[in-house]
């Protein structure tokens, strides 16, 4: 991932003009007037739910004594396995206290149909000294030892939408990551995936990504269980993506604090929506036709969407404009809003994937399979066979969606 890089002139550099988007997609930033993109971050819609209806988001490795449960009663509450590491859980748990996942989402309605993965339950302890973090050289950040971690390489696997993380055959550690969900309510299937890249410039953009994918679909799949629309489901998970890594301890005293880019998808019965921060991308594979459906925040995908180059920056430069992080100049997403002609797929990927496609109709090709899992295996194999020099994360959501018990 390449580093951000401030645009001259001030923070607003980059969002000069609207992107073009293909035809039959509906784009714009979110925010009040969105034209207007001075000012700080703002996500607009209702606000996220508050923290005491779903115990926050989930900061990786963290932990929280506020299981909704006295240590008395562990004996006797029933057990459920975590959506996230499988690990067992009380039934009436806020986190598992194995992986720190958040599992109660909403006001607290786990027979709503709502599940969720994410890659930090690979998280794991070095097998010397239990320390979890990892330096970019894979060794162990307390006492050196070069070591792996579940996070090499990680399989989520829903009904509906599938996904794999995979370290790359270059980088010493995985910067990536990834959750994925879903919500059956009322007969209906609604699926939601986000990837996140750690930005190699910054400080940790392992625990940033992690931070931020974690937040996200929490508050994604609360919002999209309260009845909220996808569009502001997807404004309050990034806004609540972007404070998770903003608020990451000490990452406001930092030079160059702990961020990553970020892309989300939600798929519902009649649409498909996207948002987006960085250059972590997303592309609508249908039978007939592949797009992308987002547009780069780099100065030359800009001057290719626009025609307008990015004033006193390089129109060559693919440094980032925009990201999540304590010193982004604006963490609103843009969102994008597709209606299908009919069936097909949606991918989201970080750029370990979307650098080895130079014609996005490749991207269907390889990923022949109908089943999200193996066509999210067929995509990972083909980027790391291509040389894999990066860290590599996908998602697959087909569209339309089933309700339970349907295909996968």
């Amino acid at each position: 991932m390449t580093g951000p890089q401030p645009p001259a002139g001030g923070v607003t550099a980059g969002l000069t003009g609207e992107p073009q988007v293909p035809s039959g997609i509906t784009e714009g930033l979110a925010g009040p007037d969105a034209g207007d993109h001075t000012g700080p971050p703002v996500a607009t819609g209702d606000p996220v739910p508050d923290e005491e209806d779903y115990g926050g988001p989930t900061l990786p490795g963290g932990s929280s004594a506020n299981t909704g449960r006295s240590a008395g009663d562990a004996a006797t509450t029933a057990t459920v396995p975590c959506p996230s590491c499988g690990s067992p859980v009380g039934a009436e748990d806020r986190y598992c206290e194995r992986c720190g996942s958040a599992l109660q989402v909403g006001a607290g309605h786990p027979g709503r149909g709502i599940a969720w993965q994410s890659t930090t339950a690979g998280v794991t302890g070095c097998p010397g000294c239990t320390e979890t973090a990892i330096t970019a050289e894979g060794r162990c950040e307390r006492c050196g030892r070069l070591r792996t971690t579940g996070t090499d390489r990680t399989v989520l696997d829903l009904p509906g939408v599938a996904g794999i993380t995979d370290r790359g055959t270059m980088r010493g550690r995985n910067e990536d990551a990834l959750a994925i969900g879903r919500l059956d309510d009322g007969g209906s299937a609604v699926t939601v995936a986000v990837v996140c890249d750690g930005v190699s410039t910054s400080t940790r953009g392992d625990v940033a990504a992690r931070a931020a994918v974690d937040a996200a679909i929490v508050v994604m799949l609360d919002m999209l269980a309260r009845g909220h629309d996808a569009r502001r489901a997807t404004e309050a998970g990034t806004a609540a993506a972007a404070a998770a890594v903003a608020d990451l301890p000490g990452a406001r005293a930092l030079a160059m604090p702990p961020s990553c880019t970020y892309v989300s998808a939600i798929v519902t019965a009649a649409e498909v929506t996207i948002g987006w921060v960085g250059d972590s991308r997303a592309y609508w594979l249908g039978p007939d036709e592949v797009r992308a459906l987002t547009v780069d925040d780099s100065p030359a995908a800009q001057l290719l969407a626009t025609g307008v180059p990015v004033p006193g920056v390089d129109p060559f430069s693919v440094a980032l404009l925009r990201w999540l992080g304590a010193d982004t100049p604006d963490a609103r997403p843009r969102i994008a809003t597709l209606d299908p002609p009919g069936p097909g797929r949606v991918l989201i990927c970080s750029d370990g994937l979307s650098r080895y496609a130079k014609d996005e109709a490749d991207l269907a090709r390889i990923a022949a399979s109908p089943a999200a899992g193996d066509a999210a295996r067929e995509l990972t194999e083909f980027a790391v066979g291509a040389g894999g020099r990066d860290n590599i994360t996908v998602a697959v959501l087909p569209y339309p969606q089933h309700p339970p018990g349907g295909p996968r």
